[in-house]
């Protein structure tokens, strides 16, 4: 992989079918060793009240996402960042890609099929004792001593900021080709990556949102 772009979801609850996003976050990796290159995260306007139990955990308040861009438009903007990169990210097959899939028009002239690693794959097959029900994104930055005190959790930009520094301490692991050489590549549909605004009269709804970031 060429360029890696590391990515987190806050929302309203935990069923995709009744709760929606309200922050998303990204952090772009690039070159030899994955460095940090660029980052990206917009608040979104879920179109509900926030739980208060929710405001609590995450710190995303109703005016925090009031006025913010739509789930659709939010997601556009990450299809836009994201661009040909492969996505990383903890628990995205389950959780992150159940929320964007119900936002993503299927129709092959509205969106486009990217990659994306799940951390449940790699941990899997790095920790013997691994378990899928018992692995936090806290519990996997401390194996990795991933910096966990100084980043703020359950915050988009913060998990980003620290799914990061994961990806960059699994690079230093002695077996990691060996270890990793059948951790599967998943496929999710995002929207097709939008004209660049220099080449149109008018900005995209996505791009005329972001100023709400």
């Amino acid at each position: 992989m060429r360029e890696l772009v590391a990515f987190d979801l806050e929302t309203t609850g935990l069923r995709p079918k009744e709760e929606e996003i309200t922050q998303i976050a990204a952090v772009r990796l690039g070159g030899m060793r994955m460095a940090v290159e660029d980052s990206f995260c917009t608040y979104v306007n879920p179109g509900k009240p926030i739980p208060k139990r929710i405001q609590k955990l995450t710190r995303v308040r109703d005016h925090h996402v009031a006025g913010a861009p739509t789930p659709v438009e939010a997601i556009q903007m990450l299809s836009d960042f994201a661009g040909n990169a492969t996505l990383f990210g903890h628990d995205i097959y389950r959780f992150d890609f159940r929320f964007i899939r119900k936002h993503v028009d299927p129709d092959p002239a509205r969106s486009r099929t990217i990659q994306f690693i799940d951390t449940m794959d790699i941990f899997e097959v790095l920790w013997s004792d691994f378990s899928r029900l018992r692995n936090s994104l806290d519990d996997i930055a401390e194996r990795l001593s991933a910096g966990l005190s100084a980043i703020r959790r359950h915050d988009a930009e913060g998990d980003a900021t620290l799914l990061a520094q994961v990806y960059q301490r699994i690079q230093n692991h002695p077996n990691l080709d060996k270890l990793c050489s059948n951790i599967p590549i998943h496929e999710a549909q995002l929207p097709k990556i939008s004209v660049p605004a220099e080449t149109t009269e008018e900005k995209t709804p996505a791009q005329a949102a972001s100023s709400h970031a």
